[in-house]
């Protein structure tokens, strides 16, 4: 998009949601690393568009901070996101004539991209009459997208006939997927269109962004007996004897014990404590009975653990972080995964690799895997 065709489009920050998960409130005015998370999301959006609104409910001088604009729903009800496009619409047809478009994004999504507003107008320049949402790991997101101003009345004839789904709207006037690469915040891979619902998300990401000790976050993956446990520990050896403090994390996939038989932690633990600490003056550990809550995301243990240099990580195949794929003859091998995750960012093998798109180590090469770790990163 042109930047005489990007001073057509206005920015509307959604801010109205009821954030249930986050226990109520206004989630954007959360702290984020020094500052509300709506302020992040302002300083990414605000240098693409003309104009810029948040739109939210209730008393606008919560936001009065920010110094723009803030619109309410015209629709009562909180009935979803389609009522602050509808908003947006509103606003920018009143206030700003010369605007053709609306970008929306999330109030909670402090890493949307900075060429967002470009990408999603090229997607439209020769269909100005369609909306291009926001897409990223396959998967849609309705309230990232542009919409032309001049669908403003059918928008608010759907939602007063009950129209609550974005894509049920949008596919009417034709739906454009555009798709968004994932973004690296302390060596951690992130979905630039990352929002953070739980207390434990947000804390996730602000280990990302304050850099957790600006450590290297790299995954060891591989299909069972490829030989990862062997790389990871070897690795760790190497770092460590570079003098750089190491963490780790393991992925198992089966109920395994920290703490068994007749020692009195085991015994509180089978006595039905969901959480039991044991502490000696060697080593201390915390242990928690999951039951029926779900595994924790691996974001949320990186944000547990305290600054490191350099954190490995075993297993955790599919998570969205720079990884090594380890290769072995003895391997049980359903896919190479190099070539289906954009993740991978080397190969450590002791069979023959043809046509890798990475770098490819020999297994036993852990001073040559070390070197190519940190030099991606100011650790080494």
């Amino acid at each position: 998009m042109t930047e005489a065709a990007s001073a057509k489009v206005a920015g509307v920050v959604l801010a109205g949601g009821l954030s249930r998960r986050m226990g109520g409130g206004d989630k954007g005015l959360l702290d984020l690393v020094g500052k509300p998370m709506l302020q992040h999301v302002i300083e990414r959006l605000a240098p693409q568009v003309t104009a810029l609104a948040i739109n939210a409910n209730g008393d606008p001088a919560r936001f009065a901070r920010f110094g723009i604009d803030v619109v309410p729903d015209t629709v009562e009800g909180f009935v979803g996101p389609l009522a602050g496009v509808l908003a947006g619409m509103r606003w920018a047809k009143s206030k700003l004539p010369d605007v053709t478009h609306i970008v929306t994004v999330a109030g909670d999504a402090p890493l949307v991209p900075v060429d967002l507003v470009a990408r999603l107008g090229d997607a439209v320049r020769e269909r100005p009459a369609s909306i291009a949402l926001a897409q990223s790991q396959g998967e849609m997101h309705p309230v990232i997208g542009i919409w032309p101003v001049a669908l403003a009345d059918d928008l608010e004839a759907s939602l007063a006939e009950g129209v609550r789904k974005v894509l049920r709207w949008t596919d009417k006037h034709g739906t454009i997927p555009v798709v968004f690469e994932m973004v690296q915040a302390a060596g951690v891979v992130l979905d630039p269109f990352y929002n953070a619902n739980t207390p434990e998300e947000l804390e996730a990401l602000r280990a990302a962004l304050a850099g957790h000790g600006r450590a290297v976050v790299i995954g060891i993956a591989g299909w069972k007996n490829s030989g990862k446990t062997t790389l990871a520990e070897r690795l760790i050896a190497e770092l460590t004897s570079r003098g750089l403090k190491v963490a780790s994390v393991k992925h198992a996939h089966h109920a395994f014990q920290v703490d068994d038989g007749p020692t009195d932690s085991a015994r509180h633990r089978r006595a039905g404590a969901q959480q039991v600490a044991v502490v000696s003056r060697a080593r201390w550990a915390i242990v928690r009975e999951l039951q029926d809550i779900p595994e924790p995301p691996l974001q949320e243990i990186l944000a547990k653990l305290d600054p490191a240099d350099v954190v490995v990580v075993e297993g955790y195949k599919r998570a969205p972080i720079a990884k090594i794929e380890v290769r072995g003859e003895a391997a049980f091998v359903q896919e190479a995964l190099a070539e289906n995750d954009a993740n991978v960012i080397a190969i450590a093998s002791d069979v023959g690799v043809q046509g890798a798109r990475v770098p490819v180590f020999g297994r036993g090469d852990i001073q040559a895997i070390a070197d190519f770790v940190l030099s991606r990163t100011k650790a080494g």
